[in-house]
């Protein structure tokens, strides 16, 4: 649905058909960075919160991903170290 690139040219992706989040490096590197893939909004660690009807997503300089999920909310998802 949307898309956003990092300082250090990362890609990332509001899969919305998915229901993930999902990070491609320059060399072309896929991984989902956040969701079960099963339509929810549910917080909770990255690869157990859901996510449903994405629409937007920013990164900001410390690395944090923001999505947009409907027209109500925003989610913040912390990388995971």
């Amino acid at each position: 649905m949307d898309v956003t690139v990092d300082a250090a040219g990362n890609l990332y992706v509001a899969d919305n058909g998915n229901d993930v989040i999902r990070k491609i490096t320059p060399l072309g590197g896929v991984t989902t960075i956040a969701g079960t893939g099963a339509p929810g909004s549910i917080n909770g660690p990255n690869l157990l919160a859901t996510f449903v009807d994405i629409h937007g997503i920013a990164v900001d300089a410390a690395g944090n991903v923001y999505v947009t999920e409907g027209y109500s909310k925003i989610r913040k998802i912390v990388p995971e170290k």
